[in-house]
């Protein structure tokens, strides 16, 4: 009976749909609020992964595949980056292998190595010396993976001993190491 008498009066039916209309406002602010804090909370775990820097001192840097190491590297010091997936260098030295052998070495003062990319970039007195007693000395070499050429850039002077030094502006080196070929104005002077 009281129940009836509830809803005899508009003003009652007012009350009542009000009430109901506030319930289902708060229960739609709560679950809206609970999926917005969600979100944020993700957003921010992402964030706090990402944007990670290391400056690391001694680092060695190698890449294999199939079980075989393609090339190493030490560096004296590094900073990487998640950001940008690069790790630069100082003060490196490293190797080039092929069939477990070593097929060049090289230093730089300075490089950069993407590791997304498998991407060397060797700059700042940069020198490479291939098994044979070839070197090439260079601003810049930049190693885009096995099996892929080297490309030396900036006052590049190449020796290949008892035969002759060759000055060039960029010089393209097989990957395999057993060629190059010098790209613009050069000079060559031969041994006798």
């Amino acid at each position: 009976m009281a129940l009836k008498n509830l809803f005899k009066s508009k003003r009652n039916i007012a009350y009542i749909v009000l009430l109901a209309v506030i319930i289902i406002a708060c229960t739609w602010a709560f679950i809206s609020a609970s999926m917005i804090t969600k979100i944020f909370k993700t957003k921010i775990e992402e964030q706090t992964f990402k944007n990670k820097e290391a400056n690391i001192e001694n680092l060695l840097v190698t890449e294999t595949k199939d079980g075989e190491k393609l090339w190493e590297m030490f560096a004296e010091t590094g900073r990487y980056s998640d950001n940008d997936s690069i790790v630069f260098l100082e003060g490196i030295i490293g190797n080039f292998y092929e069939d477990k052998k070593v097929k060049a070495s090289f230093k730089a003062d300075r490089g950069t190595y993407h590791s997304e990319k498998k991407e060397i970039i060797l700059y700042s007195n940069v020198v490479l010396v291939y098994n044979d007693g070839t070197n090439i000395m260079t601003d810049r070499i930049s190693y885009l993976g096995k099996g892929q050429d080297i490309v030396a850039q900036g006052s590049v002077r190449i020796e290949k001993p008892k035969e002759a030094i060759i000055y060039g502006g960029k010089a393209i080196l097989k990957g395999d190491f057993s060629d190059f070929h010098i790209e613009g104005r050069t000079q060559t002077k031969f041994y006798m």
